[in-house]
């Protein structure tokens, strides 16, 4: 019997990886077809959470590729004339790395910018190799985007309700804060304690004395604790966002196109929504169906 473990799709399903020519691989009935496709013919995901490769991990890959072949086909789906990545930057990246014309690719022809949003979301955050703030990005995408409450974004992608929520939370963050967290000089870690500081001001400073080594996690934690013990005792309670309700803001204020925020009671609560001229209020009665000038 002829070997063919560890030869790729090129091995197993007979006519991948040869040519440059678009041709149908195999097409399992219920499935879709993969087919291997031109690297030219294949343009990004505008959905990829990553922002940034690891050079030495895409080196890595193409080595594997080089030896043992595409194991896994991209996913893509067709749009006009061309097809738009879904799912396997990496492999697509390390496949072009090698040279190769081609990579075989399993073919979506009906999928709504949703589907495709959530499948490249999801794919992306089970690899667990996202950086905190882009892995937080990505949930909220899915909840503001894709419309998912954060149970239901937990439950794709096989995670607790908490890990969500508190990635998430990240992003309330000063953006000098979500900088540091992506270059990798300050942990998520550091950044939940963060959370709790009252003030933009006082969190930046804080984190530059962390990353100065000035100030170590624990420190950090015993600062935070000891500010928010003295807000207690003077009658002051740090609030924190509950992530569904960022979400609905983020609608709301994608919707009538200017800020909105929520404020949770007790029982009901109250929504603000803001405007900053005559012209915007009457934009927003008219949105309303409420008709004439203030």
């Amino acid at each position: 019997m002829k070997r063919v473990l560890g030869k790729g799709l090129e091995a197993l399903i007979p006519g991948a990886g040869a040519g440059e020519e678009e041709k149908v691989v195999t097409e399992i009935p219920g499935l879709n077809v993969i087919r291997e496709i031109p690297l030219a013919k294949i343009r990004p995901s505008p959905f990829q959470p990553r922002l940034k490769f690891d050079e030495a991990g895409l080196s890595e890959l193409a080595r594997s590729i080089e030896t043992r072949g595409v194991i896994q086909p991209v996913v893509v789906r067709a749009v006009d004339d061309c097809y738009e990545l879904i799912v396997g930057e990496r492999r697509l990246r390390a496949v072009e790395k090698l040279g190769r014309p081609t990579i075989p690719a399993v073919v979506y022809d009906i999928i709504s910018n949703e589907e495709a949003m959530e499948l490249t979301l999801i794919e992306n955050i089970q690899r667990e190799d996202l950086n905190p703030v882009e892995e937080a990005r990505a949930y909220y995408r899915l909840m503001t985007e894709c419309n998912l409450s954060a149970p239901e974004v937990a439950a794709k992608v096989g995670k607790e309700r908490s890990t969500v929520a508190n990635a998430v939370r990240l992003l309330t963050l000063p953006e000098e804060i979500l900088q540091m967290l992506y270059a990798g000089s300050l942990t998520a870690g550091h950044a939940r304690s963060l959370l709790a500081v009252p003030s933009d001001a006082e969190k930046i400073a804080l984190a530059k004395k962390v990353i100065a080594g000035v100030m170590s996690v624990r420190d950090l934690e015993r600062a935070v604790y000891a500010d928010k013990r003295i807000k207690r005792l003077h009658g002051h309670k740090t609030k924190i966002r509950s992530v569904d309700i960022m979400a609905v803001e983020d609608l709301l204020r994608r919707k009538f196109g200017t800020k909105v925020e929520i404020r949770p009671g007790r029982k009901g609560g109250k929504i603000y929504i803001e405007y900053y001229s005559n012209e915007e209020l009457d934009r927003l009665l008219e949105f309303f169906g409420i008709r004439g000038s203030a």
